[in-house]
């Protein structure tokens, strides 16, 4: 059972992996475009569609990003496909993906709909086999009938009503939390714990992902909550590496530099080399102050003013931008403190990369988000 939930996280992995790129891309041109708009002082780029001039033009830029953005649901299903059936699970994968888009049904449904339409794909490439000079009508007629057949069956007919309906549920439902100031300060404190839990795994990516769904119902707290919560852990770690900087080895003052870069750009997995060395004692650290420094954002009263960027430069995305510096801060102290109180890291052996396939190294948590 492990192994087979094991394979099932690996291919979730590999269709987040690809479209970070797109996603973390078509952000920065969205944010790009709305900073172009706030130093002309204007808030809203759509007056601007059909004016000319410069605000014509950053209104056209965030167009594209608003595109680029609009394609995580396809990506995200057909890649999904594509890591468990190879080509073959494309087709069926991206339709999938853009029906979820189009009935509503949002992650969830790109998430089913890419396993769905790649497992039929590799089942049709075992079960039908055609020989001679027909061969070619499976991968080019046959496969793709059934594949797209099925997965569209499947999302418009069967699961597209009902898993819109859920995701607009959940969607409203983390409004209203988002509108409650004691309920903002749980989001706060669940999505900063999940981001310290596995530093890139299956739990951070779900917060991650979970910020950029919302992001794309134009829902933007979460995914500044996440944005803050990713920098900490490497930012904490290359900040204890300056606190006392005889707890650490050679090596690992080396690597806290890393992470104090990594921190910055927003890279979780910075933090992996020095929780490796005591993970019973680092990843609880970690899940609390990535859980303090999102609390404490929130409570502080951070808000969105637009799209929000990743790392720690994203501050200027955001309203009251110094709780979130301040919130960051946080964290990365608890971290700083805390890893020299608990562990010794001068008598550890040298840190050492975590194992991950090429495929999940890909990954990185360069949150915008749209975030890890």
């Amino acid at each position: 059972m492990k192994a087979k939930l094991k394979v099932i996280e690996g291919h979730l992995m590999t269709g987040i992996s690809y479209i970070l790129p797109v996603i973390i891309g078509a952000s920065l041109i969205v944010g790009l475009a709305k900073l172009v708009g706030l130093g002309f002082g204007v808030s809203d780029l759509n007056a601007y569609k059909d004016a000319g001039g410069i605000l014509h033009g950053a209104y056209l830029m965030e167009q594209v990003g608003w595109t680029g953005i609009g394609l995580m649901n396809v990506l995200l299903a057909g890649f999904i496909a594509y890591s468990i059936a190879d080509k073959s699970g494309l087709a069926a994968g991206f339709i999938g993906g853009a029906l979820a888009s189009s009935t509503n049904a949002g992650f969830i449904g790109a998430v089913i709909a890419g396993f769905f339409a790649g497992y039929v794909a590799l089942l049709v490439k075992r079960k039908i086999q055609i020989q001679g000079s027909a061969a070619g009508l499976v991968p080019l007629l046959i496969l793709p009938l059934i594949t797209v057949g099925l997965t569209g069956l499947l999302m418009s007919v069967l699961l597209g009503g009902p898993l819109g309906a859920l995701n607009t549920a959940l969607i409203e439902w983390i409004k209203g939390m988002v509108a409650d100031g004691t309920s903002t300060l749980a989001l706060a404190l669940i999505l900063g714990a999940m981001i310290g839990f596995d530093l890139g795994g299956p739990v951070n990516k779900s917060a991650w992902m979970a910020g950029n769904a919302l992001f794309l119902s134009g829902v933007y707290l979460p995914a500044i909550l996440v944005n803050i919560a990713i920098v900490i852990p490497p930012l904490g770690y290359g900040l204890a590496t300056l606190i006392r900087k005889r707890n650490f080895s050679p090596t690992f003052r080396e690597a806290g530099r890393g992470g104090l870069v990594m921190g910055i750009i927003g890279i979780t997995e910075g933090a992996i080399p020095f929780t490796l060395v005591n993970p019973l004692k680092l990843i609880p650290l970690n899940v609390v102050a990535c859980a303090a420094g999102s609390g404490v954002a929130a409570l502080l009263g951070v808000h969105d003013i637009m799209p929000p960027i990743g790392g720690l430069y994203g501050f200027f995305s955001v309203g009251n931008w110094w709780a979130y510096l301040i919130g960051a801060l946080t964290g990365a102290l608890v971290i700083g403190i805390g890893a020299n109180l608990l562990v010794n890291f001068s008598e550890k052996k040298e840190p050492q990369k975590p194992e991950h396939d090429q495929k999940q190294k890909e990954e990185d948590d360069f949150d915008l988000v749209l975030e890890g």
